[in-house]
C-alpha cells in the first residue's frame, strides 16, 4: 500500500541551487577545456552526456548530431560519476543527477526557498514546481499563492509526496478543464448531440485527450527513458497518417484527372 503520511528523511545537501553548482564547479576544475563557463551551457552538455551515455556509438541515427565530441562527452560523464561517487558516498548516479538535480536551477525562487529549508525533499519541489503560471493559466502572483497554499496544507496535514502529486493533477487538470469548457451555447448542444458509443467520436475524443494531454507536459516532466517510449508508441501511428496523407493525396490527383 502507498504511503499516505509523510516520513523522515536526511537532509540531502545537494538538493540546492549551490549544491548543484558546487559540482559545477569541481567539473569545470577538473576539465577546463571541456566544461563551458555558463550554467545553461553546461546543463545542455550534461543533457547530452546523459544521452550519450545511453546509446552505444554504432547508434548514431536518433535525433540531432550532438555539438560535442562522443570522447569529450564520456570524459565528463567518468569525471561527474567519479564526483559524485565522493560526494553523495555512491548513492547518487549521473542519471539522477541529469534528470532531477539539474532541474533545481530552473524551480520557481519560493519553492527553492522551500526545499533549501529542508520543509519539502526534492521530489516534493518537483510537484510544486510543475504549478506554473502558464499551465495554471494564473497570473504569476496568484500562481504563488497557489503553491503556498498547498505547501501550507501539505505540511500542515503532513502528507506524503505522493499525495501532493495527486494533489497537484487534480490541480493540473482542473485547469486545463476550466480553459476547455465551452461558452458558446452551440456547441453545447453539439456536445449534448455526441453518441458516446460512436466509435468514430471516440476517436477524435482521445485526439482531444491527447492534445489537452501534450499541452500540459513540459520538457521538464518528461525522463528520456519516457521520450524514447514516446518515440516508439508514435511510430505506428505517424506509419498510419503517412497512408492516409498518400491515400488523400492520390485522390486528389484522381479529381483532377477526372
Amino acid at each position: 500500500m502507498r504511503a499516505t503520511r509523510r516520513r523522515q528523511r536526511k537532509v540531502d545537501l545537494l538538493a540546492s541551487p549551490e549544491g548543484v553548482r558546487s559540482i559545477f564547479a569541481q567539473l569545470r576544475t577538473a576539465l577546463p577545456g571541456i566544461i563551458p563557463p555558463r550554467d545553461k551551457e553546461l546543463v545542455r552538455l550534461l543533457r547530452a552526456v546523459r544521452h550519450v551515455q545511453r546509446y552505444p556509438a554504432t547508434d548514431t541515427r536518433r535525433g540531432r548530431p550532438s555539438r560535442w565530441q562522443r570522447e569529450d562527452l564520456l570524459k565528463v560523464a567518468a569525471r561527474l560519476t567519479d564526483i559524485l561517487d565522493r560526494e553523495t558516498s555512491s548513492h547518487l548516479s549521473l542519471a539522477s543527477f541529469v534528470d532531477h538535480y539539474l532541474r533545481i536551477l530552473a524551480f520557481p525562487a519560493d519553492v527553492v526557498a522551500a526545499l533549501t529549508a529542508g520543509d519539502i525533499n526534492l521530489f516534493e519541489a518537483e510537484q510544486l514546481a510543475r504549478l506554473t503560471p502558464v499551465r495554471l493559466s494564473l497570473p504569476p502572483v496568484q500562481a504563488k499563492r497557489t503553491r503556498a497554499e498547498l505547501l501550507a496544507a501539505h505540511l500542515q496535514t503532513k502528507a506524503s509526496g505522493a499525495r501532493l502529486r495527486l494533489r497537484i493533477n487534480e490541480l493540473l487538470r482542473a485547469s486545463v478543464v476550466e480553459a476547455r469548457e465551452p461558452t458558446d451555447q452551440t456547441e453545447v448542444e453539439n456536445l449534448e448531440d455526441f453518441d458516446p458509443y460512436d466509435p468514430t467520436h471516440l476517436f477524435w475524443e482521445q485526439l482531444k485527450q491527447l492534445g489537452f494531454a501534450f499541452r500540459e507536459i513540459r520538457r521538464e516532466d518528461v525522463s528520456d527513458e519516457e521520450i524514447d517510449e514516446l518515440l516508439k508508441a508514435s511510430e505506428p501511428i505517424l506509419a498510419i497518417l503517412s497512408r492516409i496523407q498518400r491515400r488523400k493525396e492520390h485522390t486528389q490527383v484522381v479529381k483532377l484527372r477526372l
